[in-house]
């Protein structure tokens, strides 16, 4: 019986010290750099706000956070390689849409809202783009253009079942015309092929082809958006619907710009970084970066970054699974992603707890 008491109280302190050592663990974490690997290439929209919000989140957080590229397979590359690592804080998701497209298009199993927690900066708007010299003046001279001539034109996307794949797959749509997709790894080697001549229109975002635009290397023919956005030069760069005006419905369409870590993260480290992101998508020099790229700032945390993730994943899986666009291969029935028309009613789903 004394023996028996001496182990229990032997387990009883070893508990303790470990309870111990690990809330000790997390009222200092941080204690060494953080790494923020970026889902897609060097110059584009994910990865410009990445190192944004990253680079404001060092002072509030007293620490190092390193940026680095991984792209590949719409973002699943770096996703994976983050699943992969301890969750303990160190290792951050820097992406953009919830990954919100790769379940359907089989890259991952992992889901947005279950797996992962998700903290949202801010919104892109997607632009269609010419070359100066381009015989298009508007989204309308290029959808007339393309009705005469189906399958002719080529348009760049940031890649196979991508967010501007989508953008594009709902313009063509809508406007009743058939263009050639042409995948690239990410948003700017998009907008860079329409200006090195391999397309005819680039269909990135704004934010990517606005230097080339101000420069008058490129043109605007139409951005994703209900209103028209004036820049300081004059020059108008019109809304979708002035051309379709169908596609009024489906604007704004653009990316969304986010953080990620594993959803185990202990709960005061994830309390941690949920207000540092805060404090970075606040600065200054944030919200200077997000004017001048056209960018809109909207932040969430979270249940709401939750929610966001869900319906996003919702309504493009669905999209792309009806549309059956390329590389949609697993229908999200399957996958219990509900339709867009029925997410109100299922969120939150079973067994849904959030993480702060």
């Amino acid at each position: 019986m004394k023996n028996t008491i001496k182990v229990l109280s032997y387990l009883t302190i070893c508990c303790f010290v470990i309870v111990g050592l690990v809330n000790q663990a997390n009222a200092e974490w941080p204690d060494k750099p953080i790494t923020a690997v970026i889902q897609y290439k060097a110059g584009g929209g994910t990865d410009t706000m990445t190192r944004a919000y990253s680079a404001e989140m060092e002072a509030p957080l007293k620490a190092t956070i390193n940026a680095v590229n991984r792209p590949g397979a719409l973002g699943a590359l770096a996703m994976d390689f983050v699943w992969q690592k301890p969750s303990d804080g160190y290792w951050w998701l820097g992406g953009s849409n919830f990954g919100k497209q790769l379940r359907v298009m089989g890259h991952t199993k992992l889901s947005p809202w279950k797996d992962w927690q998700y903290f949202k900066a801010g919104n892109s708007i997607q632009g269609f783009a010419v070359k100066a010299d381009s015989p298009f003046k508007t989204l309308g001279d290029f959808i007339a253009a393309a009705k005469k001539n189906p399958g002719k034109y080529k348009v760049s996307n940031s890649g196979v079942g991508g967010l501007w794949a989508e953008g594009i797959s709902i313009m063509t749509s809508v406007a009743g015309i058939d263009v050639k997709q042409i995948p690239y790894k990410g948003g700017a080697p998009a907008a860079l092929a329409c200006l090195q001549g391999e397309v005819d229109v680039a269909g990135s975002g704004l934010h990517e082809t606005i230097e080339f635009i101000r420069a008058g290397k490129m043109r605007n023919l139409a951005i994703f958006a209900k209103d028209p956005i004036t820049l300081k030069n004059g020059t108008v760069l019109q809304p979708v619907g002035k051309y379709v005006p169908a596609l009024a419905a489906h604007a704004p369409f653009g990316g969304y710009y986010t953080l990620a870590v594993k959803r185990d993260v202990p709960a005061p480290i994830m309390k941690k970084i949920a207000a540092a992101f805060k404090t970075a998508c606040n600065s200054p020099k944030f919200e200077a970066l997000l004017n001048k790229k056209f960018f809109l700032k909207d932040v969430l945390v979270g249940e709401a970054a939750d929610k966001a993730a869900a319906r996003a994943e919702s309504t493009t899986a669905w999209l792309l699974w009806d549309l059956k666009v390329e590389g949609a291969k697993i229908n999200p029935a399957d996958a219990g992603i509900p339709r867009p028309e029925d997410f109100d009613k299922w969120w939150p789903p079973k067994g849904y707890k959030p993480t702060m």
